[in-house]
């Protein structure tokens, strides 16, 4: 009874054959559409997932993608960029929160920077002497045809000795190759190029000519029927009529695109809570080293910095004055009292003062300058340089 109240339910059942053998009796139609309804729930749940880590690993990807360009901009404009910045701006992906986004940032830049230094180390050319003759100029060539050809025998001779039997013996000599030093001609066929070749338009327009001929004009390419079949629209742009002109506009309907990231020349440079980022492309490292200073918001290290800097560097020492400008933005006051700390601290010993004689405050180290030549060069910087105009 219990086998055939299974059976009445839809459920698999098993009956014992003549040889004592399981058999496997079907289920139901019914049974079986609920399990592949199961099924089919699953599939659609997977699929629904991997969707999911498909659009958060393109959120995150456009994400850095956008806090790169944003380092650009700002190091453009002689600013570092911090971490805190980010969620203000609403670059921050939404699965994320701006702690968890602070450190995808600092360990992707980490890893790209390691994947460029692999890079350039595997792009370095490697340069080697030849050891051995690897060509011969054409004018030699034909130098030595011409004595063969008139039978002076010891002219040829002479130059198959100065131009080197195995080069003679070589493919390229007897191929007739090599570089025609004479009149940096070459009847090479690899390097004659054609004027003009015919390429499609974009948008399904006429083709266009390709050529630096002048009988190639812009207006060969224009197709009265499709205006901007030429146009290359960016992904996720639209091309809108908008008050009689067209405009480029998002376009809303456009599926997500994948920006391209460029982080090849962000620094980063860690600091006692955060971190900071530029792209020496637009800011100097130096520039940057100052602005870092500045932002840690240690006047006395950063005085000390500065001061050792310019002495190391140029070497000059360091105008009090120059400490107003940015990054930095000391009044007179305030060097005086940051002086006053290296000087009373001890912990400074190398940084000297210097008056030149018009009254200019100037502060160098001793590491690498001498007191006498510090002061020789605050004079000239104060006084001389412009007595000498």
């Amino acid at each position: 009874m219990s086998g055939e109240r299974d059976r009445a339910e839809g459920a698999p059942a098993e009956t014992v054959g003549a040889e004592g053998a399981a058999e496997y009796v079907p289920a139901s139609p019914e049974a079986a559409g609920v399990l592949a309804g199961e099924e089919a729930d699953e599939r659609g749940a997977t699929s629904s997932d991997d969707a999911a880590m498909a659009a958060r690993a393109l959120a995150e990807h456009n994400a850095l993608a956008n806090v790169f360009d944003d380092v650009r901009q700002q190091s453009a404009v002689s600013a570092l960029v911090q971490p805190t910045r980010w969620e203000a701006r609403g670059l921050v992906p939404e699965h994320l929160d701006p702690e968890e986004f602070e450190m995808l940032v600092y360990e992707y830049l980490e890893e790209a920077q390691a994947a460029y230094a692999e890079t350039e180390a595997a792009e370095a050319p490697v340069y080697r002497t030849a050891t051995r003759a690897v060509g011969v100029p054409q004018f030699g060539k034909k130098k030595l045809v011409e004595a063969e050809g008139e039978g002076k025998g010891d002219d040829a001779a002479a130059l198959r000795e100065a131009l080197g039997e195995e080069a003679l013996d070589s493919d390229s000599f007897r191929d007739g190759g090599g570089d025609d030093f004479a009149t940096g001609e070459s009847d090479s066929p690899s390097l004659l190029l054609e004027q003009s070749e015919r390429v499609p338009a974009a948008g399904g327009g006429t083709d266009c000519a390709v050529s630096s001929g002048a009988e190639n004009s812009d207006s060969a390419c224009f197709d009265p029927a499709n205006p901007f079949a030429n146009l290359n629209i960016p992904e996720g742009f639209k091309l809108v009529e908008l008050e009689g002109e067209y405009v480029l506009v998002p376009d809303e309907d456009a599926e997500p695109i994948e920006r391209t990231i460029d982080c090849a020349k962000v620094v980063a440079l860690v600091g006692a809570h955060s971190y900071y980022l530029y792209d020496r492309s637009v800011m100097t490292d130096s520039y940057a080293h100052w602005a870092f200073l500045a932002a840690e918001d240690n006047r006395t290290v950063t005085f000390v910095d500065c001061v050792r800097e310019d002495s190391r560097v140029y070497p000059r020492p360091l105008a009090a004055s120059s400490l107003e400008n940015e990054p930095f933005s000391m009044d007179a006051r305030e060097v005086t009292r940051i002086w006053d700390t290296v000087r009373e601290s001890g912990e400074y010993p190398d940084i000297g003062q210097t008056t030149a004689s018009n009254g200019d405050v100037y502060y160098f180290s001793t590491n690498y300058l001498s007191e006498v030549y510090a002061a020789s060069l605050a004079e000239w910087d104060a006084v001389e340089r412009d007595m000498n105009r």
